[in-house]
């Protein structure tokens, strides 16, 4: 049964996870946010956003790069699609698809209380030119890295939530930055392996 605890850390998990992939909201964005507390009048397309790749004008789409980009060992035995990320105000990106193959919880500990999930999660996000710090002075704890022929970033660190690791990957493309963060609690190894493997990926699907 799931319960309010796991919903919990789900959400904190994901919060974690797109750290590096957030800033501190502008004036604009506060303004946007306080706006959307009055009432509006509803317009055609208001209930639908679309922030899909081919609206925002995103040279990939990260729902479609699919598990196909990742290794072998942490692909989901069964189909496990992956979800549209809608960017909230304070997201310094356009367009963003969550992918999830983490192992749920199993039993529980002496006291009663649940054991904790195994995280796997990944977020794969697009952003307009100049909304993402690519310099590595700009990104605390990164290190340069090629993925193919692309120079980026790779920052590893770790989830403060779950205490699982993460790593994330920056890459300056032609049109924008695509970057994907992983959280991984699950799969053994190092994880920025993992996110060195699929930014490889994407850098060979784009320009």
């Amino acid at each position: 049964m799931t319960t309010i605890r796991s919903l919990t850390r789900g959400v904190l998990t994901l919060a974690a996870a797109t750290a590096c992939l957030t800033t501190v909201p502008t004036a604009h964005a506060i303004a946007t946010v306080a706006t959307q507390d009055k009432p509006k009048q509803i317009t055609l397309g208001d209930l639908d956003p679309r922030v899909d790749a081919k609206t925002v004008g995103a040279p990939y789409d990260p729902c479609q790069l699919g598990w196909g980009a990742f290794p072998q060992e942490v692909r989901p035995d069964k189909d496990n699609k992956p979800r549209l990320r809608a960017p909230s105000a304070t997201d310094v990106f356009r367009t963003g698809c969550r992918y999830d193959n983490g192992e749920p919880s199993k039993g529980a500990d002496p006291s009663g209380k649940p054991l904790p999930t195994k995280s796997f999660i990944a977020l794969v996000v697009w952003a307009k030119p100049g909304e993402m710090k690519t310099a590595q002075s700009e990104q605390e704890g990164s290190q340069p890295h090629t993925f193919g022929t692309k120079p980026g970033l790779i920052k590893p660190g770790i989830n403060k939530s779950s205490n699982e690791p993460t790593c994330t990957a920056i890459i300056p493309l032609a049109n924008g930055t695509a970057a994907l963060t992983i959280t991984n609690g699950r799969f053994p190894g190092d994880t920025c392996t993992i996110v060195k493997h699929v930014g490889e990926v994407i850098a060979g699907k784009t320009p």
